[in-house]
């Protein structure tokens, strides 16, 4: 098992290791220390993943607040044909970080001066998801046919879009699952895995227009804080009907792949897959 060789090559016992998420990667909180260790689904994701390596270092040195490395220890292990990270664990406590406190992570995050020595992928907003209907498994294929011409349709748009923000570095996968509150109350970011140069539009609607405009998960009040907190207005730019769609896609084809691991995905997927077809709003899709 990866968790067990990549703890044993570094000196950590992964004994009575408790899971903590199972999603793009499976994540394990060891019983012995304080550490998270991460380890990727495949070999394959191995530059995306020391990608993150160098965006987490890069991130510690100028203290901005994310999750940090296991320091001392070696990163991007392969092992059993997948990639394993170590992590500091994060003790957390206190009231869920809000859309406010996402606008104000992106704000500071994107105004940071990128590194010179740091080259990031140009961002590709749809790149993992025809890998996974490649690999999907359990797909009627009437479901695969239907994304693959979505995709195909998202692309043509999203390159006529005209994007109002400078392009810069972004985070790529910003949402709330992706912030986490210390328990001396400030917020850290996690997750650096879809860092790219890319359009500023997108992390804002991840972070903010699409839960407002798709699904309603915030009211008018929080979506106006959050505006004011990073200044621009996602919701009334009218390029986020096509990152709308595309998100939705990409968090269809994220579940997609976990379809075997319970009823209740099972039937989420369907239920999206289903709503993807008619342009109704606000989706009613359960938070996975």
């Amino acid at each position: 098992m990866a968790l067990m060789a990549a703890c044993h090559d570094v000196g950590l016992d992964s004994r009575d290791a408790v899971p903590l998420r199972v999603g793009e990667n499976i994540l394990f909180r060891l019983a012995s220390a304080p550490v998270v260790v991460r380890i990727a689904r495949s070999v394959d994701l191995l530059s995306d993943v020391r990608k993150e390596v160098a965006i987490a270092r890069w991130l510690e040195a100028v203290d901005f607040p994310g999750v940090k490395l296991l320091s001392d220890h070696p990163q991007a292990l392969i092992e059993e044909g997948r990639v394993v990270t170590f992590w500091q664990h994060v003790d957390s406590d206190g009231p869920s970080p809000g859309f406010r406190d996402l606008a104000v992570m992106l704000k500071e995050l994107h105004a940071l001066p990128k590194p010179v020595d740091l080259v990031l992928p140009l961002f590709d907003p749809l790149g993992r998801v025809e890998d996974r209907l490649d690999c999907a498994q359990s797909i009627s294929e009437g479901d695969i046919e239907f994304l693959r011409r979505r995709v195909k349709e998202l692309y043509a748009e999203y390159n006529a879009l005209e994007f109002a923000l400078p392009a810069g570095h972004i985070h790529g996968d910003a949402h709330k699952g992706n912030l986490l509150r210390r328990t001396d109350g400030n917020v850290i970011l996690l997750d650096f895995e879809r860092f790219a140069f890319g359009p500023r539009e997108w992390d804002l609607s991840t972070a903010i227009g699409v839960p407002f405009q798709g699904f309603r998960w915030l009211d008018d009040e929080e979506y106006a804080q959050a505006v004011d907190a990073y200044g621009f207005g996602i919701a009334e730019w009218p390029g986020l009907h096509t990152l709308r769609r595309i998100r939705e896609i990409t968090m269809t084809t994220w579940l997609m792949q976990n379809v075997e691991h319970g009823q209740d995905v099972r039937a989420e997927f369907d239920r999206r897959i289903a709503s993807l077809r008619h342009e109704v709003l606000p989706r009613a899709w359960r938070p996975f």
